[in-house]
């Protein structure tokens, strides 16, 4: 009798890790806030740095060119807005961080359908390198978040043309 009952509750323990994995069903697709990014813009106030502006410009045209969807997707422009920026110096380095705001605008209708704010921040040793850094940051957020290739060379790219 003890021997069923032990046989039972192992059995039980080995089932409870495979009763919590699900399988998503065949209507479910990973896709549904997916776009095809044709363009983005950013802006920002006049108290956000110039180079931060540009660099994020500049960082999320590359991103944007280098994505290319297989499927037909809703066609999507970005609208990007630094809302603030804040510097703070360490012992040794500084924290430098943003608040952004990010707007999918659909292209057939110029209805925004999709908008999302979020902060990031880069430590960095050298604060020449602000901009640059969290330029970097805010682009790779956004565009891990609308599966945009990051398009920037990299040593494969290099070694294989």
């Amino acid at each position: 009798m003890l021997r069923r009952v032990v046989s039972i509750a192992i059995i039980l323990l080995a089932a409870l890790p495979l009763m919590a994995f699900r399988m998503p069903a065949a209507s479910e697709s990973g896709e549904k806030m997916l776009y095809d990014v044709r363009g983005a813009f950013v802006t920002a106030r006049p108290d956000v740095p110039q180079g931060l502006v540009i660099q994020i410009d500049l960082l999320m045209d590359v991103a944007i060119r280098s994505t290319v969807r297989q499927k037909l997707l809703p066609r999507a422009i970005l609208s990007v807005r630094i809302e603030e920026t804040s510097h703070t110096p360490l012992m040794i380095g500084s924290r430098h961080a943003a608040k952004v705001t990010v707007k999918a605008i659909s292209v057939s209708s110029g209805e925004p359908i999709a908008e999302g704010t979020f902060r990031t921040s880069v430590f960095l040793l050298n604060g020449e390198e602000a901009d640059k850094g969290l330029a970097e940051k805010v682009a790779d957020r956004i565009s891990s978040e609308f599966r945009l290739l990051d398009g920037r060379p990299t040593i494969a790219s290099a070694l294989f043309p």
